[in-house]
């Protein structure tokens, strides 16, 4: 511990401790915003997903009121998450407690990343309680030990850490954007024909009765003041008539193929069977369907290297978990072994971009499909993609879509992996700045070395 650092009991160090165990609010639909301890997640504050009545808040809200910048500690299922908030009002749930440092000795940012720390962490688990479900009492809170630095060093530590984490929080705001306008290019190109609508009412050429309302649409957006057309060399790639098929109308000349055609489905491997024979032996780390929604390998399992190439997963690649908790997603957390119940993609034919919109195309009826079967283990087959179809364009149209949402996805791909560098970055200060092991002065400029993609 650095030299002008103290020790300090939690309680000793807050302004207010406000704690709602005991209590459960009225939910509604829409209202304030409740925090609870299921949406705190890696340091912050997921989407919220529950509200309590305005009309209620007064009451519920008796034991104190959070404020801007205070920490919010999760007491149990799980216990020791953290997040700071923000200027919006919120009511707190159980097993949700608010902490405010006390002015002039324990700065809230610092609050937020000492929490985190493994010295304060190892404290709260030794603390905690109970046979089922692990939680911490107050009483038991209030003992845990703070290591604190003078409050200038407190911004100082907390600066630099923040403005990781904003760095963190920016890409992901971008890639959200881009994961939307990757969306929204295709739904119109491949699924709502917009540019084929387009090409069909210039030439004055019929709309087909099914797609009439669509058309409908289509006009009041061409018709609006700030609607912007495609390229004529864009446009030039679609049709400008449709064609009836056994699955309907669809732009004349394009193709008719399973999903399953367009990309191969490599089912993972029952990797308890290719343990290394000893601990010093060269590994994979094994992606499940856990790690696969945590962007991160979360267990410790190990895969032989000898594996085949087809189930070795490295960044960039698709992944489809296609049991349990149906998902689709671009891995980003290093080499790994697939295990079973996930499909690696790819295909030799068709570009990345192509083959996964359409695989997330069908994505909601394989979750209806799963649900179904959710006796077990809610799951779909390999039957269910070959009867799931896409439309095939011409190559040049699926050559500029891919320039253009092949160009998001790997914009997307890379700020996830600088996210990872600046979070191991920051998980590796952490414990050395909060312990004074690290001094800033050993540091570069964080706030202007890590740039955003």
């Amino acid at each position: 511990m650095g030299s002008n650092y103290i020790e300090m009991r939690l309680e000793d160090c807050m302004d207010a401790i406000i704690d709602y165990r005991g209590k459960t609010p009225k939910k509604v639909d829409n209202g304030i915003p409740l925090i609870t301890a299921k949406i705190i997640k890696n340091g912050r504050i997921q989407e919220v997903n529950e509200f309590i009545s305005i009309n209620d808040y007064d009451d519920w809200m008796v034991r104190g009121l959070p404020l801007e910048g205070d920490v919010v500690l999760t007491t149990e299922a799980p216990l020791g998450e953290v997040a700071q908030l923000d200027s919006r009002k919120v009511a707190l749930a159980q097993r949700v407690i608010t902490l405010r440092g006390k002015k002039g000795i324990l700065e809230n940012d610092y609050l937020l990343y000492l929490l985190q720390s493994s010295f304060v962490q190892n404290q709260l688990d030794g603390r905690a309680s109970g046979s089922t479900v692990t939680g911490i009492k107050q009483s038991e809170l209030r003992e845990i030990i703070l290591r604190l630095p003078p409050v200038s060093l407190q911004k100082s530590i907390s600066h630099q850490l923040k403005c990781l984490d904003k760095k963190i929080d920016l890409n992901n705001k971008i890639n959200k954007i881009l994961e939307q306008m990757s969306q929204t290019l295709f739904k119109s190109w491949f699924v709502d024909f917009d540019p084929v609508i387009d090409n069909a009412l210039d030439a004055g050429n019929p709309i087909p009765e099914a797609l009439q309302s669509r058309a409908e649409l289509r006009q009041k957006v061409r018709n609006s003041a700030d609607f912007k057309p495609l390229p004529a060399e864009i446009r030039s790639l679609f049709p400008s008539e449709f064609e009836e098929t056994e699955l309907g109308w669809m732009p004349k000349g394009w193709q008719i193929k399973s999903l399953d055609h367009i990309a191969n489905f490599q089912n993972g491997l029952a990797l308890q069977k290719f343990r290394p024979k000893n601990m010093e032996d060269d590994y994979l780390p094994v992606l499940k369907i856990a790690d696969l929604r945590a962007g991160q390998i979360t267990n410790d399992e190990r895969a032989r290297t000898d594996i085949s190439d087809s189930c070795k997963v490295y960044d960039g690649d698709m992944i489809f978990s296609w049991s349990g908790t149906l998902m689709i997603d671009i891995w980003t957390g290093g080499n790994a072994a697939l295990n079973q119940h996930l499909y690696k993609v790819t295909s030799k034919k068709y570009p990345q971009s192509f083959y996964f919109m359409w695989t997330k195309q069908h994505l909601s009826r394989f979750q209806h499909i799963a649900e179904a079967k959710a006796v077990t283990m809610g799951h779909i087959k390999k039957g269910d993609l070959s009867n799931s179809f896409c439309l095939i364009p011409t190559s040049s149209l699926i050559t500029k879509y891919d320039n253009i949402v092949g160009g998001y996805l790997a914009k997307i791909k890379n700020q996830r992996l600088l996210n990872n560098q600046m979070t191991a970055l920051r998980d590796t200060l952490l414990p050395k700045l909060i312990s004074g092991e690290l001094s800033l002065d050993d540091l570069p400029d964080l706030t202007t070395d890590t740039e955003a993609a």
